[in-house]
């Protein structure tokens, strides 16, 4: 076995198309750390010229407004903005003075008070304005859970001990990014990746049918090897990606690992608090398990149609399941956590923000684990049978 490993590791490193997937994700990680992240442009960012405006704004009005006859509507601002302009004032002091501490712990105290306001304060106080940009029906919502995981964030930095600055307030920081692509498109193109590495891995043995009958091995046992090769060589696309992370590290420093990652929770609709080590880790668990299951399935669709169109055309089918049926609330009505394809964006699912838009507390990291794992074992135990078979003998 140990000769038929090495035999497939050289010819899986080889293959020209494997190695023009891994150069594409190296150009992707580089084009995406010159490109893409320097021109990056969070909602909720460290500006204040922003903060000012809205500070004066609230003070000219609490100085110039008469309080003998008011409207409800002026006297509610009268009653809220001396709070709201305290928080603001405690920003803008502590930008002045450098105290990054001061800023998170006040900033944290900001966000808690402006998301009462507004989500429960009526319909004539928004969020930003970007949340409402391209006719987003949700804005509200939007801009609510915004609000709760920056004063979650906020409030962990202002607790915690590592070095602060304005990069690591707007998640510009190498591991920072890394995060916020693994909650937005990372998933899918590690995960077409897989795809794109393993289509062939046993298909291409019709060019090499001589070879191997050198290795006297069971239909199984050669699949097993195959599918190992194929989970190494796709972990290694980590590799070509990371060398963005040295360029976004290298200009705007790499963060540290025990910076908080906000939480949410569907049971109480909180946020609670890990570090970015433990969400890492999280997150690569679940990619290395969708791993396991892409190559399963493509090993079962190379032994029952040996076509590679079709093990690409079913493995992009499992990528893109999702939007299927993707509707916001969907959670309440349906069992979304039972379908394979809802834990697709893992970093989404774990931060919650799944749980959220889907109005579901069942997204978690150890039900995707269960059913992912459910998955490889029924489909590999097909295989098993399968290959076994007298018909299947010759793969």
């Amino acid at each position: 076995m140990q000769s038929y490993f090495k035999f497939e590791f050289l010819h899986f490193f080889f293959n020209k198309k494997n190695i023009a997937v891994y150069v594409i994700l190296l150009f992707f990680s580089c084009y995406y750390a010159m490109v893409v992240a320097p021109s990056y442009d969070p909602i909720e960012k460290v500006d204040k010229l922003e903060m000012e405006a809205r500070y004066l704004t609230r003070e000219d009005f609490l100085n110039s407004v008469n309080t003998e006859r008011m409207h409800p509507s002026t006297a509610y601002a009268v009653m809220t903005y001396p709070e709201w302009n305290e928080y603001e004032k405690g920003r803008l002091d502590a930008l002045e003075e450098h105290d990054f501490k001061k800023y998170a712990e006040a900033t944290s105290k900001w966000y808690t008070y402006s998301d009462g306001m507004i989500y429960k304060g009526g319909d004539f106080l928004f969020y930003h304005p970007r949340y409402y940009t391209y006719g987003n029906n949700y804005a509200r919502e939007d801009g609510h859970f915004a609000y709760l995981s920056a004063a979650s964030r906020y409030e962990g930095y202002a607790e915690g001990d590592y070095a602060l600055s304005i990069d690591v307030f707007e998640e510009r920081t190498a591991l920072q990014t890394w995060q916020r692509l693994l909650q937005s498109y990372l998933p899918f193109i590690l995960i077409v990746s897989c795809i794109l590495l393993s289509a062939d891995i046993v298909l291409k043995d019709r060019r090499n049918p001589t070879l191997l009958r050198g290795f006297p091995m069971s239909p199984w046992r050669r699949l097993l090897v195959k599918g190992g090769v194929a989970l190494f060589g796709s972990i290694l696309a980590f590799i070509p990606l990371a060398a963005g992370l040295l360029i976004i590290g290298a200009r705007n420093g790499f963060g540290s690992l025990d910076l908080p990652v906000p939480i949410y929770s569907h049971v109480d609709k909180s946020f609670s608090l890990i570090s970015l080590s433990e969400f890492m880790l999280q997150n690569m668990a679940l990619i290395i398990l969708w791993f396991v299951l892409i190559i399963s399935l493509l090993l079962l669709t190379s032994i029952l149609i040996r076509n590679e169109f079709a093990n690409l055309f079913i493995g992009f089918a499992v990528v893109i399941g999702e939007f299927t049926y993707y509707t916001r609330g969907i959670g309440f009505i349906r069992e979304v956590q039972w379908y394979p394809t809802s834990y697709i964006q893992v970093g989404q699912v774990i931060s919650g923000y799944r749980n959220y838009v889907y109005e579901s507390n069942a997204l978690t990291l150890g039900n995707g684990a269960t059913v992912l794992s459910a998955c490889v074992c029924i489909i590999l135990l097909t295989v098993f049978i399968i290959s076994n078979l007298p018909k299947f003998k010759q793969l």
